[in-house]
């Protein structure tokens, strides 16, 4: 199993190497493919929401497109491409949690990995409060249209999650204190390197240093 702490590493670095890409090579997708065998369960999962992110890769390449940068606007798109593809394979089934595991593994401040971690706490909370609100509006039958009622219905949820989460913060805040909190979470185990580890990094290397399989337009 890959590590957390190690996946917050080969992002980077892969992430990173990839910057300085100014040409498309196969070679930069080789720790994805070999991440794609690992996990053939995410291949699906995975590539549903690699299309969502690309609604927003898709404008920015478009923009290139449309002056006439025709490799710019390829470099763009296959290198973010590439960089949220082995993201997305390397956290798959990877909570927040466990990020913040990861963290404080690579020895990252305590503060900034409790920061983290809270933050981790608090989307899991507004999900849970937006999935309860849906539940109730479905209840009643409520059918979301081009209206002024339902704009005031969407304003009034927002509002209630707003309120929701300073509540629940303020009771974090002293269950906390009472705790004796002293900027540091602490871990029952901490996450160890493993051979898997070793072998995507050496992937990754590999295709940060050999290019070969170019692709132009």
């Amino acid at each position: 199993m890959i590590s957390s702490s190690f996946a917050l590493v080969a992002t980077a670095l892969y992430s990173f190497g990839l910057s300085f890409f100014e040409t498309i090579y196969i070679s930069m997708f080789l720790p994805s493919f070999l991440l794609m065998v690992l996990k053939k369960e995410a291949i699906l999962v995975t590539l549903k929401r690699l299309i969502l992110l690309n609604i927003f890769i898709v404008m920015v390449s478009a923009s290139a497109y449309i002056n006439d940068d025709y490799e710019l606007a390829l470099l763009i798109f296959m290198r973010s491409n590439a960089i949220l593809l082995f993201t997305l394979l390397i956290f798959y089934n990877k909570s927040l949690f466990d990020i913040a595991t990861g963290m404080q593994t690579l020895r990252v401040p305590d503060k900034l990995a409790s920061l983290f971690f809270f933050v981790a706490k608090f989307v899991i909370i507004i999900k849970e409060e937006y999935s309860i609100t849906k539940k109730v509006l479905k209840i009643r039958n409520f059918k979301a249209k081009s209206n002024l009622f339902s704009y005031k219905i969407y304003a009034n949820i927002i509002g209630m999650l707003i309120v929701k989460c300073f509540d629940r913060a303020e009771k974090l805040k002293n269950t906390m204190i009472l705790r004796n909190f002293r900027g540091k979470i602490y871990q029952s185990k901490s996450e160890k390197f493993t051979k898997l580890d070793l072998i995507i990094f050496i992937i990754i290397i590999i295709s940060l240093s050999i290019k070969f399989g170019e692709i132009s337009l």
